[in-house]
């Protein structure tokens, strides 16, 4: 089911921002938390014999709760812990005449990535990523139709070459043409992050909530190691659980371009940076709010990592940069 692009709900701009919300979300939450970027040219690449590959259908898993059902029942030692999603804005709390979209502090998430990790087969201090090509072109089977998959690895590349005191190296690996979403029936650990790609609207309907195919440009899910028990592992003792493996999606109902925001699409490096901000690890940080009385927008401080997006953001800034090293420079050495 694809949605007619032509009648997607106007995203909400304020002046030259494109406003969108972000949220994290654990699959057990009855109600969704509200808490509340160098670029590479694109490369060449056959769109052509794409639509054979095309047949990633949802199976009789109908839920992240079935998800974690079948996980356990398979006696696998990963559960899917969390997602996080960047929706449509509309609206937020209201404090002193102002409108507040997001307040959060919070630099990592739940769960962290554990060096050298041989439940993951980790490669030492690498984390590796795939793109997935059958998936990887926007807007698919239109005239706006877009290869997707340079703005991804640009996105990767700019979090890669923070470095600082930092000791990770994030690592593309090939395609293999198998399908990488666990949760669509494939096979997990074929990267540690696997970006699957565009997706059409009914998969966020069936698996998030009713409406996310309306309103949720993508989201990341997290899947963490457990115990015999069931109970989230932390075998590095950093207070963090220990994430296995992640798994990112974007919206093809909605309009994307890798030329920037526009007041009609959205830029698909700019959400996958901040997106892949999350499969790294990382969370919200920030207050965005408006003043009521004159329209006035307040970012405090502006990042990559606010739970909202605001207009073109390829660049990280200097919170997202301390993030960065503060849990990457923590990492033991090769």
């Amino acid at each position: 089911m694809l949605i007619n692009k032509a009648k997607i709900i106007p995203i909400f701009l304020m002046g030259a921002f494109l406003l969108t919300s972000c949220s994290e979300s654990s699959i057990y939450s009855t109600t969704e938390e509200n808490k509340s970027s160098p670029t590479i040219q694109p490369k060449a690449k056959n769109m052509n014999g794409l639509e054979d590959q095309r047949n990633l259908t949802p199976n009789s898993m109908k839920s992240l709760e079935d998800i974690n059902d079948a996980l356990a029942t398979s006696g696998k030692n990963i559960r899917l812990s969390h997602a996080e999603t960047v929706t449509l804005a509309d609206g937020g709390a209201t404090e002193v005449g102002q409108t507040i979209y997001a307040n959060d502090r919070q630099k990592r998430l739940s769960s962290q990535w554990v060096p050298g990790d041989e439940r993951r087969n980790a490669d030492g201090n690498n984390l590796t990523y795939l793109v997935y090509e059958p998936y990887a072109p926007a807007n698919w089977g239109t005239p706006d139709q877009v290869d997707g998959e340079p703005a991804i690895d640009s996105s990767f590349d700019t979090w890669n070459h923070i470095k600082g005191n930092a000791k990770l190296n994030i690592v593309k690996v090939p395609d293999t043409g198998l399908n990488p979403s666990y949760i669509l029936g494939g096979s997990p650990f074929l990267a540690d992050i696997s970006e699957i790609g565009f997706l059409p609207p009914l998969y966020f309907e069936l698996f998030l909530s009713p409406g996310s195919s309306e309103n949720v440009l993508s989201v990341t899910f997290t899947f963490n190691f457990v115990d015999e028990n069931g109970n989230p592992t932390d075998i590095n003792n950093d207070g963090y659980a220990d994430t296995a493996l992640k798994e990112v999606w974007y919206n093809d109902a909605f309009l994307w371009t890798d030329s920037g925001n526009s007041g009609d699409a959205v830029d698909i490096e700019t959400v996958a940076l901040h997106e892949n901000g999350h499969a790294l690890g990382f969370g919200h940080f920030g207050k965005i709010s408006v003043t009521d009385n004159n329209n006035k927008l307040h970012v405090s401080p502006r990042a990559v990592m606010n739970a909202i997006i605001l207009g073109t953001q390829r660049d990280l800034l200097g919170t997202d940069k301390a993030s960065y090293n503060n849990i990457y420079g923590n990492w033991a050495k090769n």
